[in-house]
């Protein structure tokens, strides 16, 4: 038999929950059936959603009181509410009158779907526009490198005077043996202009 989980959330310890508890009386949810969290919307690890979101068959329907708070954004609450229609569960908000059972339900999930797509594309437009921003600064990108000017003296003194081998060379100084022949290369390249000159 289907049944209604409903999930109510604050975001501090000195919230009450008293609104979000009786939304889920006035839906006869049972008090076992009711999953109540105490952490910021903000947060990634929530347990009783994901408690919630385990005990849920299809047929059956999640509800919480508002639609915030169930989603951090609306990229995470399209994806939420996409996740449980493709399981056949339904959802429902008390105080919004959301409910995916019914067209108007279905109708504001496809633009809650587009709007977060929407907000995908621009995050990713803007993260590339600034990407391109940066190399045009001749600003280097990608993870800091481990080399400085002085540790190609050491690597050369590593392999000629002490006779370790790159690879061992590479772990006394802490970079991989990549990172420390690219540096070498560097060191050489920048020894011949200074000669050229």
């Amino acid at each position: 038999m289907a049944k209604t989980l409903f999930y109510a959330r604050v975001s501090t310890r000195d919230q009450k929950l008293d609104l979000q508890l009786d939304a889920a009386g006035k839906l006869g949810v049972k008090t076992a059936d009711i999953y109540v969290e105490k952490a910021s919307g903000a947060r990634h690890d929530r347990p009783m959603l994901a408690k919630a979101l385990d005990e849920l068959k299809p047929g059956d329907t999640l509800a919480c009181y508002k639609l915030d708070r169930i989603g951090r954004s609306v990229v995470h609450v399209a994806k939420l509410l996409a996740d449980l229609e493709e399981r056949g569960v339904h959802f429902r908000t008390v105080e919004d009158g959301l409910n995916t059972q019914g067209p108007t339900g279905k109708l504001i999930l496809h633009v809650l779907g587009a709007v977060a797509q929407f907000e995908r594309d621009l995050i990713l437009e803007r993260t590339k526009a600034g990407l391109a921003a940066a190399r045009k600064r001749g600003t280097r990108l990608g993870p800091p490198i481990k080399w400085s000017p002085d540790m190609a003296m050491k690597a050369r003194r590593l392999m000629t005077r002490d006779g370790l081998n790159a690879d061992d060379a590479a772990k006394v100084l802490g970079v991989s043996r990549r990172t420390m022949f690219r540096g070498l290369k560097a060191a050489r390249e920048h020894d011949e202009l200074l000669r050229a000159d």
